[in-house]
C-alpha cells in the first residue's frame, strides 16, 4: 500500500445535511456569514447528529440537502472546540459521532442503552477488499484507539472487548497487540481472509459470543455492541480533544498514476470535500469506467462534484467496463453485496441485456425496502439452482455479488454449464491489482 503524503487544499465544501440515519441536520447559520472550522452549523430534530464546519469560510449556498461553504485560502489547524461536559456521552453527541463503518447510526444513541456484563466489539476487520484506512489508522494511532475503546467500554458496562481484525493484517495485529498490554479486558479476534468478516452479525458469530443472530435481530439480542474503529477513535477526539468530526479518513484507489496500482490512504480529509477535489492529487489518472464511494461489494456509483460524507469510507477509480454488445446476462444477488438494482447498473455500462435476476438462498428480502439480510453471513449454501434458473431465462453470462464462499459454489457450476462469469467486484480489484473473485483458497482470500 502506497500511502500518498500530499496535502489536499480545498476551494469549496458542501455538507450534506443528512449524513446519518435519523434526520437531517437544520442549519442554525445563513448565507454570507463568516465560519471557523469545527463551529456548530446545524442542529437535527429527533434522532440525528450536529453538523460542524470542516473549513473555516464563508457560507456560499444553503439548499434543502446541503450547505455550501468557500473556503479560506489559509486553514487553521485548530478547530472551535465542543461545549465542555462532565458526561462522555454528551461529548460525543456534541462532536456530531456517526458510524464512521457503516450506515451511520449516531453513536450517541447507539451507546444509550447499557450492555452490562456484555460485550464490545471494535470492528478493525477492514471488510471491504481495497480499503485500508482503518489499518493505517492503528498504524499511527493504536494506543489513542484503545484509549476511545476504554471509553466506550465504560459508557455501556460491558464486561470485555474483543477486537475482530482479518489476519492478513499483520503489522496491525502486532501493534494492537502491544497496545492492550496491561489491558485485562481487552482481546483479539482473529478473523479469516474472507468476505463478508466484519458484518457485525458474523462478528458476534465469530467471536467468544459464538452466537448466530437472526436476520431481523440487532446485537443487543446477544448483550453486545459492535463499533467501528474509525468511530472510537472520533470518540476519543471528542472526550480528550473536545474535537468535533470535521474530517475522514479516506482510501483512494484504482489507476491513479497511468497505468500504476494505487491503494493510497488519506487521513482527517475535511467533510464535505469533493470527489474530484481528492483525485486531483493524481493528474496522471488513467481512464476509468466509473468512480465508486465505498468497497468494491457495496460501494455506489458516485461522481467528481459529489462530497464525501462522515460514512464516507473510499474512492475508487474502476477499470473501463468491457463490453458485451448486447449479450444475455443473469444476475446473481447476494444480501451481502451490490443490490439487484447496482448490479442492473454495472449490466447497463457493460451493454449487457439482463433476461433475469436471482437471489443466493441465503437471502432474506425485506418486501418493504427490497434490501436483503443474509442467514448466515459468508457460510453460503450451493447455488446450482440459482445458476440453472437463469440459464432456463436465458442467460449466456453471468454477473454475481456473491460473498467469498458464495462464489466458490456459483464456480462449482457455471464452468460445466459454459456459461462465462463477472463479479460486479471486478472492476475494481482489476484496477488495484488484487485477485479477481472466483474460486477463493483460504490462503488468498481477501
Amino acid at each position: 500500500m502506497k500511502k500518498h503524503k500530499g496535502m489536499i487544499e480545498v476551494q469549496q465544501i458542501t455538507l450534506l445535511l443528512k449524513q446519518n440515519v435519523g434526520g437531517p441536520a437544520k442549519p442554525t447559520i445563513k448565507v454570507g456569514e463568516v465560519v471557523k472550522r469545527g463551529q456548530l452549523i446545524g442542529i437535527p430534530e429527533g434522532l440525528g447528529a450536529y453538523l460542524h464546519a470542516s473549513v473555516s469560510g464563508k457560507v456560499s449556498d444553503i439548499t434543502d440537502s446541503a450547505i455550501v461553504i468557500d473556503a479560506d485560502n489559509e486553514q487553521p489547524k485548530d478547530f472551535v472546540p465542543i461545549e465542555a461536559t462532565d458526561s462522555n456521552v454528551e461529548a460525543i453527541k456534541l462532536a456530531g459521532i456517526v458510524g464512521a463503518g457503516g450506515a451511520g447510526f449516531p453513536t450517541y444513541a447507539k451507546l444509550a442503552k447499557p450492555i452490562t456484563n456484555g460485550h464490545l466489539l471494535i470492528n478493525a476487520a477492514e471488510c471491504e477488499p481495497i480499503l485500508g484506512h482503518n489499518i493505517s489508522r492503528i498504524q499511527t494511532d493504536a494506543e489513542k484507539i484503545i484509549r476511545g475503546i476504554e471509553y466506550v467500554k465504560e459508557i455501556v458496562d460491558a464486561a470485555d472487548v474483543q477486537i475482530a481484525i482479518k489476519r492478513k493484517h499483520t503489522n496491525a495485529v502486532a501493534l494492537l497487540e502491544e497496545a492492550i498490554r496491561g489491558h485485562d479486558d481487552i482481546s483479539l479476534e482473529i478473523l479469516r481472509n474472507r468476505y463478508p468478516e466484519g458484518e457485525e452479525r458474523a462478528i458476534i458469530r465469530d467471536s467468544n459470543i459464538n452466537k448466530l443472530l437472526k436476520t431481523d435481530e440487532l446485537p443487543y439480542a446477544a448483550n453486545a455492541i459492535v463499533i467501528n474503529l474509525e468511530t472510537v477513535f472520533r470518540v476519543a477526539q471528542a472526550i480528550e480533544d473536545r474535537q468535533p468530526v470535521i474530517t475522514k479518513d479516506i482510501t483512494i484507489a484504482g489507476r491513479l498514476q497511468g497505468d500504476n496500482e494505487i491503494v493510497s490512504v488519506h487521513k482527517d480529509v475535511p467533510v464535505g470535500t469533493p470527489v474530484g477535489t481528492l483525485l486531483d492529487q493524481y493528474p496522471e489518472m488513467a481512464d476509468y469506467g466509473e468512480l465508486i464511494m465505498g468497497g468494491p461489494f457495496t460501494g455506489k456509483h458516485t461522481e467528481r462534484d459529489q462530497p464525501i460524507t462522515k460514512t464516507t469510507g473510499g474512492i475508487i477509480a474502476t477499470i473501463p467496463f468491457p463490453q458485451l454488445n448486447g449479450e444475455k446476462v443473469g444476475l446473481l444477488a447476494c444480501a451481502c453485496s451490490a443490490t439487484p438494482e447496482r448490479m442492473k447498473e454495472i449490466a447497463g455500462k457493460m451493454g449487457a441485456d439482463v433476461v433475469g435476476v436471482q437471489w443466493c438462498k441465503n437471502a432474506v428480502v425485506n418486501p418493504k425496502t427490497g434490501t436483503a439480510k443474509c442467514i448466515n453471513p459468508g457460510i453460503c449454501p450451493g447455488q446450482a439452482e440459482k445458476v440453472l434458473n437463469l440459464r432456463k431465462m436465458g442467460a449466456e453470462t453471468l454477473l454475481i455479488g456473491n460473498c467469498t464462499d458464495c462464489t466458490n459454489t456459483v464456480m462449482g457450476i457455471a464452468p460445466k454449464l459454459n456459461l462465462p462469469v463477472f463479479h460486479t467486484t471486478d472492476f475494481a480489484r482489476r484496477a488495484t491489482g488484487e485477485r479477481i473473485m472466483r474460486h477463493m483458497l483460504p490462503e488468498n482470500d481477501q
